[in-house]
């Protein structure tokens, strides 16, 4: 038998931009969803999701960083990097040998899946490639 030791916790989400934010919403009962911002919702069914809202890639990423990250990605990095910070762990040459983030993603890389078919179907011009 293999034993796992949860060494620390990450979070962005639309309930907190960090873990402790998180779990303080979700102790108090508040919900994530409200209106989209990041698209236009005149054109949606349903206008109503849990985004992150007001998130500025450039609070967590150098410009050039986040151009190449896709959005999902990016809250990837965040969470793994208040998981290491709130582990305690020395990421030395053999403890990153054995080490381990588990993530999970519904829809990863859907926004540039989404600027992608603009660009190709809306506005009928080849998808730039980064």
């Amino acid at each position: 038998m293999r034993r796992v030791a949860v060494t620390g916790i990450g979070s962005i989400t639309a309930l907190g931009r960090n873990a402790e934010d998180f779990w303080r919403a979700l102790a108090q009962g508040c919900s994530g969803i409200r209106p989209l911002e990041t698209v236009d919702r005149s054109k949606l069914r349903f206008q109503n999701g849990a985004e992150v809202q007001g998130y500025r890639p450039e609070d967590y990423f150098e410009e050039k960083q986040a151009d190449y990250i896709d959005r999902f990605a990016q809250f990837a990095v965040i969470a793994a990097r208040e998981a290491v910070a709130d582990s305690g762990v020395e990421l030395d040459a053999e403890t990153r040998e054995s080490a381990a983030i588990v993530t999970g993603s519904c829809v990863g890389g859907q926004s540039a899946q989404d600027a992608g078919f603009v660009e190709l179907y809306k506005l009928g011009r080849p998808a730039s490639v980064h």
